[in-house]
């Protein structure tokens, strides 16, 4: 079982989308910073910069320890599509 913070910070994340969320659209209080570093840790979530923008996701751990179901088909078509772009150059 995981702390009630690192709870909220992953039902966060998984509420804002759960896949490439930008850090603008998730309100996360001051006092659950720690959870997030503790989160990131954990593995529970990933933290990237996109073209200057910071965005969140969760990882299969992150979506177990909510017993959240992972959307596979939106993944992959994600993870596609930045294929494709790489390959293109753009």
């Amino acid at each position: 079982m995981i702390s009630s913070d690192l709870t909220r910070v992953l039902e966060e994340v998984y509420r804002a989308g759960a896949h490439r969320v930008p850090a603008d659209d998730i309100d996360w209080p001051q006092e659950l910073h720690a959870a997030v570093f503790r989160a990131l840790n954990m593995q529970y979530i990933t933290r990237r910069e996109i073209d200057g923008s910071v965005r969140f996701s969760l990882t299969q751990a992150g979506y177990r320890a909510i017993d959240a179901e992972v959307p596979w088909g939106r993944i992959l078509r994600q993870r596609m599509r930045d294929f494709v772009r790489a390959a293109t150059g753009r």
